[in-house]
């Protein structure tokens, strides 16, 4: 239940009982993003650093973007870096772009005509870098205050966010957004934070599925290398999951449950995961609502060899469970077995 405090809604705006979303163009955020979005810009934006946008799409977070800076007397002359490949590169890309736009788009193919067509009221408040992000670049001389990240979809975008940007942060200012961080697909996210978790504080737990962070410290280069090379076991990667299920309470501790179920499916295969979803369900005590609907609307269509190839470039590449990793599930999944005998009868 959201708190009508004053002394918070002040501290977190987009809380508020009038909080604008700054744009409702067509796109895959949620209202209470656009929320977000819009008064991090507005109200919290300093001017200190830039403001990015990685992983535009079609301009919703853009456009929620560029609204509060447009209302945001304190940077007159700052822009909006709006990053994306604008290329339709998964089929359901295609079917959004479809059914929004009425666009008929091949995969492989562009949709930055779309993208230039809705930020068109906000073009002196943009400026758009097109292309692949492996390949992009941001100045070292020039600090980032805010920075969106709806782009980390694979392992190895993930690390290039960290290892290109994560280092022009400022530490006591800066704020990140995770958009993904209750997508099962991207329980990679959690894990990265996890291990960044003495550098970073969590302001925010949760709007849809966005999750914000304080960067508070600079972060040893050897810190960065291992979260940028997601260089954990299965062990570690469990183990991440539950401290931050913790630290972001209800109801992210259940969306992150779905998480973990991915992480097993990941490392081990469809039949774990399948045991590992109905415990998770079993487990879960919040109330019905899109995140959680869409999360398990994804794991009913769970196929590990899919997410192996998306998330290393191909499934061949993916490091294989260790034997402790192997032995954790197994005596794992004799614990479950044993408890869920004895448990009480509702």
């Amino acid at each position: 239940m959201e708190s009508n405090d004053p002394r918070l809604t002040k501290a977190k705006p987009w809380l508020a009982p009038d909080a604008a979303a700054g744009s409702y163009a067509l796109g895959l955020l949620g209202l209470e993003e656009r929320k977000l979005l819009y008064h991090l810009a507005r109200d919290i934006y300093s001017g200190a650093g830039a403001i990015l946008d990685l992983g535009a799409f079609c301009g919703a977070s853009t456009c929620c973007l560029a609204a509060g800076l447009r209302d945001n007397p304190r940077a007159p002359e700052r822009r909006v870096h709006s990053f994306d490949s604008f290329i339709a590169s998964e089929p359901y890309l295609v079917d959004f772009i479809r059914d929004q736009f009425g666009e008929q788009l091949a995969l492989g193919q562009s949709f930055e005509a779309i993208f230039r067509r809705t930020v068109a009221d906000y073009v002196d408040r943009i400026e758009v870098h097109a292309g692949d992000l492996l390949a992009q670049t941001w100045p070292i001389s020039e600090p980032i205050e805010l920075l969106f990240v709806d782009i980390a979809k694979t392992l190895a975008l993930s690390g290039k966010v960290l290892t290109e940007f994560f280092p022009r942060l400022i530490p006591g200012k800066s704020l990140v957004v995770h958009q993904d961080f209750y997508h099962p697909t991207a329980f990679y996210l959690p894990v990265v934070m996890d291990s960044l978790a003495e550098h970073f504080t969590i302001i925010e737990t949760g709007r849809d599925s966005s999750v914000v962070f304080k960067f508070e410290s600079p972060i040893p280069q050897a810190e960065l290398e291992r979260a940028s090379g997601y260089d954990f076991s299965f062990i570690q990667q469990k183990a991440a999951l539950r401290r931050m299920m913790h630290r972001v309470g209800m109801p992210g501790g259940d969306y992150l449950r779905l998480g973990e179920c991915a992480a097993i499916g990941t490392a081990f295969g469809e039949r774990q995961f399948r045991a590992a979803l109905v415990s998770a369900t079993r487990q879960s005590t919040i109330a019905p609502c899109q995140v959680w609907s869409d999360g398990l609307k994804w794991c009913g269509a769970f196929n590990a060899v899919h997410i192996r190839n998306r998330l290393w470039g191909s499934a061949s590449k993916m490091p294989p469970p260790s034997a402790t990793d192997r032995a954790y599930m197994i005596g794992s999944s004799v614990w479950s077995a044993i408890a869920s005998r004895f448990k009480p009868a509702r």
